[in-house]
C-alpha cells in the first residue's frame, strides 16, 4: 500500500469552532494529493503496509490528545497528535494559515520513524506558488468553490508574474 492522503484535523474546545475549522481546511487533503504524485515511489514500502493516510491531529485539550507529541500507527494511519491553541487559525483566512501549518507539518514529518512519512517533509515544506494559491482556494471553503485546473491557474497567474 502507499500513502495516498495527508490530512489535518482540528479539535478545538467547542463543536462550533471545530465545524468552522473543518469546513475551512478539510479540502486541503484533496488538493495536496497533487504534491504526492512526484514522490509516489517514496510513499510505498514494507513499513507502510496497510497504511494509506497520514494525519496531523491538532488538539486544544491535552486530555483529548492520544499519545501526544509522538508518531504512532493506528489502523490504516500514521498520526501525530499535538496540543496547541487553535484560536489564531480563526483570525486569518485559511489560505494565509496553511503555509505555516504546512511548515509545521513538514517539521513533524521529518522526525517520523517511517521513511514514507519523512518523504512528505519536502512537499509539505514547499512554498505555495501563485498557481498553488489559485488551485487551493476553492478547496478551503464549504460548500466547495469551482475547482480551477492547473492550466487555467497558470494562465490567471501569468499577468501577475
Amino acid at each position: 500500500m502507499s500513502i495516498a492522503s495527508v490530512r489535518l484535523y482540528y479539535y478545538p474546545d467547542s463543536q462550533a469552532r471545530e465545524r468552522a475549522l473543518t469546513a475551512s481546511y478539510w479540502g486541503f487533503a484533496e488538493w495536496f494529493a497533487r504534491r504526492l504524485k512526484p514522490i509516489r515511489d517514496q510513499l510505498r514500502g514494507p513499513e507502510a503496509k496497510g497504511v494509506d493516510i497520514v494525519n496531523l491531529m491538532l488538539h486544544e485539550n491535552p486530555a483529548h490528545a492520544w499519545r501526544r507529541d509522538e508518531w504512532i500507527q493506528r489502523g490504516n494511519t500514521f498520526q501525530f497528535s499535538f496540543v496547541c491553541d487553535l484560536r489564531p487559525l480563526e483570525a486569518a483566512p485559511a489560505l494565509e494559515n496553511l503555509p505555516k501549518l504546512m511548515q509545521f507539518y513538514a517539521a513533524m514529518a521529518a522526525q517520523a520513524p517511517w521513511p514514507q512519512v519523512r518523504a512528505l517533509a519536502a512537499p509539505l515544506s514547499q512554498p505555495l506558488s501563485e498557481v498553488d494559491r489559485l488551485t487551493l482556494r476553492p478547496y478551503l471553503q464549504w460548500p466547495r468553490g469551482e475547482v480551477i485546473s492547473e492550466a487555467k491557474a497558470r494562465r490567471l497567474a501569468a499577468p501577475a508574474a
